[in-house]
């Protein structure tokens, strides 16, 4: 990241474990896991499926995956209150 600077944000994909401020993308057809429930770095949710029935809903942000202009925004707004 140091050879990117100066920049305000870089958006990266993947780093799923690392210890950073992350927003998940979710589709249930994947078949995959939510991650938000273990990982205290999710700051936000991104889906456009109901969350299955055993998973609370999240305290954070969420987002539908076409909602680009407020995905941006907050990530933008995100990354200054870091």
């Amino acid at each position: 990241l140091s050879r990117l600077a100066p920049v305000d944000l870089v958006l990266v994909e993947g780093y799923k474990r690392e210890a950073i401020p992350k927003i998940e993308i979710w589709r249930a057809e994947v078949g995959k896991p939510l991650l938000f429930p273990t990982d205290p770095n999710i700051v936000g949710l991104a889906t456009d499926d109901a969350l299955p029935a055993t998973v609370q809903e999240p305290t954070f942000a969420r987002f539908g995956l076409n909602e680009i202009a407020r995905l941006a925004e907050f990530a933008s707004h995100h990354s200054r209150a870091i």
